[in-house]
């Protein structure tokens, strides 16, 4: 989700150009006001400013899959991890004063330069060596929302900016409720993912300096925006305290109490899988994927609603009761799987399971 959030930034970055106010006089006049590069096609009407932004990020994306993965296999083989890595900031960096170049954010740049990098099969060794530059890059971005905030305009309009702040949250909580429910999240699944994403995205400040720049919003506008993402962010961790403390409770109680499925004998397979997490997922679709049919037994009753959708025989109850086993049809199946995450009991369960 947070991905997709961030991939959404590319296409408004793009049709930013096309709300600018004024002619493209006045673009070049900003843009060189704030020291951009961009006055080449500043001075393009926004129509074909979309048109190059578009282009350039395509041709970044598709040019970086076609000759990334050739040079970082000639590196790979001199078994220099240096120059791996050095080749791999260079990619960053060199992709970020490119979308400079041409008036768009840096940080747009270095995004793309991660899909690109993600696209190669050296992306887990990549991602090991970027780490301690992903520290204190983390960091610094941090330090730079903090320096962007205008507290001056925080103390002058602090009830206008928490009126602000208070709209942002509950609308979008009430807009991811609401997508919950399309996509059929069930209770505490539903909350958590509404209460992780009711504040600002970080890419946000990325589209107020564009829109600084491009002249689209006055400066008073961006400086009050950039205030109420960055205090909607400080507010995060009180969210998640209360989704913890007060709502979580209620769904775990209710699930606590609910009573095991009923299962026909139209349910029963071949396998019984107890416990359908990393482990089982990854049994269950081996099996799936070979025509093989499965009875799922698994104690979360928010991963056996979505797991039912994709057409699976899941059924809520505790895979140590004899009479679910039964149910679930283990006098006839050829193969039980126990894949549930507590070692003790699941020796038990096997031991229950022989002696029957």
């Amino acid at each position: 989700m947070l991905l997709l959030q961030d991939i959404a930034v590319i296409p408004m970055l793009a049709v930013l150009p096309l709300l600018a106010m004024g002619d493209g006089a006045a673009h070049v006049a900003t843009a060189e006001a704030a020291g951009s590069h961009a006055a080449g096609i500043g001075a393009l009407p926004g129509w074909q400013q979309g048109l190059i932004t578009i282009a350039l990020i395509a041709a970044i994306i598709l040019g970086g899959r076609l000759l990334t993965r050739p040079v970082f296999r000639f590196i790979a083989a001199t078994g220099l991890r240096e120059v791996f890595t050095a080749f791999a900031l260079f990619l960053v960096i060199g992709i970020a004063l490119s979308m400079q170049a041409v008036g768009l954010s840096p940080a747009l740049g270095t995004f793309l330069a991660g899909v690109v990098l993600a696209e190669s099969e050296y992306r887990h060794e990549l991602e090991s060596d970027i780490e301690p530059f992903k520290g204190l890059l983390l960091g610094l971005f941090f330090i730079s929302v903090g320096a962007s905030i205008d507290f001056g305009l925080v103390q002058t309009q602090a009830g206008w900016l928490v009126c602000l702040v208070a709209t942002l949250v509950l609308v979008k909580f009430a807009v991811l409720v609401g997508l919950a429910r399309v996509f059929r999240l069930d209770g505490a699944q539903s909350m958590l993912f509404s209460f992780a994403l009711a504040q600002g995205g970080k890419f946000a400040f990325v589209l107020f300096a564009m829109t600084r720049s491009q002249n689209v919003l006055p400066g008073p506008v961006i400086d009050t925006l950039t205030a109420v993402v960055a205090l909607s962010m400080a507010v995060t961790p009180l969210l998640m305290i209360i989704n913890e403390k007060l709502v979580q409770p209620r769904f775990a109680g209710r699930s606590g109490a609910r009573a095991a499925d009923e299962i026909g004998a139209d349910d029963t397979g071949a396998v019984i899988i107890a416990g359908f997490g990393r482990f089982g997922n990854v049994v269950g679709r081996l099996l799936r994927a070979n025509g093989i049919v499965a009875t799922v037994l698994d104690l979360d009753p928010d991963q056996i609603s979505v797991l039912r959708r994709f057409g699976l025989k899941v059924f809520y109850g505790d895979a140590a009761r004899l009479d679910l086993l039964h149910a679930a049809g283990a006098a006839r199946a050829k193969l039980l799987v126990l894949a549930i995450d507590d070692p003790e009991r699941a020796t038990q369960m096997a031991a229950q399971v022989h002696h029957e």
